[in-house]
């Protein structure tokens, strides 16, 4: 059975470089995936580069009214998700969407990308937390590995809630 099948994913700022790895290594490995690109991104090539279970869809990352926008798209396509992977180019990544949280399982895992230059202080003060280096592909794994390590326990029914 492939690593991740069964499991659902959202890869915000996910058409290239490290998100794309990251992307890539899911399809691969089994997982329905919901890919953001922001502006000036070429979906297309994306799409075509990540595999046939992907959602390529524009979403600027960079835009916090964007991204919370994107949760209604995400529970139309995937419904709720395991894991939510947020990469920034430019420094440290925004906090996620609260509405892409409430799309999180409970046991789901929540990763925070971004590049941590040498001479960033304030990013390698939180090397040993949240820092991954190298290659992307390298990163994409070690960003995985981090997702993975939050114990799934198994699913209970959801029952509604009554109302005296």
């Amino acid at each position: 059975m492939p690593k991740y099948a069964g499991r659902k994913a959202v890869v915000v700022g996910g058409v290239t470089g490290l998100g794309l790895a990251i992307a890539k290594r899911l399809v691969e490995g089994g997982a329905e995936v919901l890919v953001t690109g922001g502006p000036g991104a070429d979906l297309d090539a994306a799409a075509d580069e990540v595999g046939s279970r992907a959602h390529v869809v524009r979403c600027d990352p960079a835009d916090p009214a964007a991204v919370e926008a994107l949760a209604p798209e995400v529970g139309a396509r995937l419904g709720r998700v395991d894991l939510l992977f947020v990469h920034a180019d430019d420094g440290l990544p925004a906090p996620p969407a609260p509405g892409l949280l409430r799309l999180l399982e409970e046991d789901g895992s929540l990763v925070l990308t971004g590049p941590s230059p040498d001479d960033d202080p304030a990013a390698n003060s939180l090397s040993p937390v949240v820092c991954c280096r190298g290659p992307a592909d390298e990163t994409a794994d070690a960003a995985l590995r981090l997702a993975a390590l939050t114990p799934r326990t198994p699913r209970t029914p959801r029952t509604p809630a009554t109302h005296r």
